[in-house]
């Protein structure tokens, strides 16, 4: 129940009659989830606390086990609640050494047949094949565009569109909060001020330690190379530079911090920095509540895909459109094999 499922939320209750008349679908919330644990969902039987009491509680800081009339549940009870046609909306905080409780949950539902849907990127770079392994096995259903540039189809178009084409450079600005923190700097804006409106826009963490360092930035470039490139690689496989040694631009010119990946073989050099970039150029000519990518191929040349993320509503919006997709039965895209498997 961080910013992005609070903004979702707010999207199911004011889209709900859409989904249903377009798609045909419905989405029961039955168990939610924040650092105190599972509680019972507005839609479950014997859920006794509404959705605007949850949002309500989490905007003045509360857990929700702290809600009256809260039920607290097991996260295999709520998985039971949730049942086979269920799906788990993962948004957990980015655990980049074990992937934490979004990938010890992920696994658990894919176990039971539940599909999965990540905004968190971790347990997506670091356990995809695996994940996707076990939905295959297990008859369910598998979504992480929002893993990639919130609402922005990274995911979607490199799978599905780029048809039979090989990979010549994937390069993207891929962090909001970097490329806002750089951008307000340049105007005159101290680091400690740039990161407190990133995180008054809901596209920061509290800690943004690993939106400064190229970590985030890193684990999404890893995420396009393993799932739309499938480049066997690793994030110790990524040379990282944060922000931290940005350099200093020269005239006519911004700084980025730009992850790139080109094909080696079946390997890929995958490397992430802050980079002076012509302030006409594509990357230069982006704002700084941007992400942006470009992807070079044999048989579709150079593509750009560019969209303007202020706050957490996107990515929200990305989470949901992996439910329907998975709900209608078009996941995101056909399997894939790695290179030289």
């Amino acid at each position: 129940m961080g910013n992005v499922h609070r903004e979702l939320l707010g999207i199911l209750a004011r889209k709900a009659g859409g989904l249903a008349d377009r798609y045909g679908v419905t989405f029961p919330v039955v168990a939610c989830a924040d650092r105190s644990g599972f509680v019972l969902g507005p839609d479950a039987p014997g859920g006794r606390v509404s959705t605007a009491a949850m949002l309500e509680a989490k905007a003045g800081g509360r857990r929700l086990r702290e809600i009256p009339g809260a039920a607290p549940i097991s996260l295999e009870e709520a998985l039971d609640a949730a049942g086979p046609r269920g799906i788990l909306l993962d948004a957990a905080s980015m655990d980049v050494e074990t992937g934490g409780i979004g990938l010890r949950a992920a696994r658990a539902a894919l176990h039971r047949g539940v599909s999965v849907v990540f905004a968190n990127k971790s347990a997506v770079a670091l356990a995809f094949d695996e994940l996707e392994a076990l939905a295959a096995a297990n008859g369910a259903g598998l979504g992480w565009s929002a893993t990639v540039c919130g609402g922005l189809p990274v995911v979607n178009a490199g799978r599905r569109d780029l048809v039979a084409a090989d990979f010549r450079r994937l390069r993207g600005v891929f962090n909001s909060t970097s490329n806002l923190v750089l951008g307000r700097m340049a105007e005159g804006m101290s680091l400690e001020d740039a990161v407190t409106e990133a995180q008054r826009r809901g596209i920061a963490e509290t800690d943004p330690t690993n939106d400064l360092n190229g970590i985030d930035t890193a684990l999404k470039l890893l995420i396009l190379v393993r799932t739309v490139m499938r480049r066997k690689a690793s994030l110790a496989d990524v040379e990282r530079t944060g922000i931290e040694a940005a350099p200093e631009p020269a005239a006519g010119e911004v700084v980025r911090l730009v992850g790139e990946a080109v094909p080696d073989g079946d390997a890929v050099r995958m490397r992430v920095a802050p980079v002076a970039v012509p302030r006409g150029s594509f990357f230069g000519s982006i704002g700084t509540l941007d992400m942006a990518v470009e992807w070079e191929t044999d048989l579709f040349s150079t593509q750009r895909l560019v969209a303007t993320e202020g706050d957490a509503v996107p990515t929200a919006a990305a989470v949901l459109r992996d439910a329907v997709h998975i709900a209608c039965g078009t996941p995101t895209g056909p399997s894939l094999r790695i290179a030289g498997s």
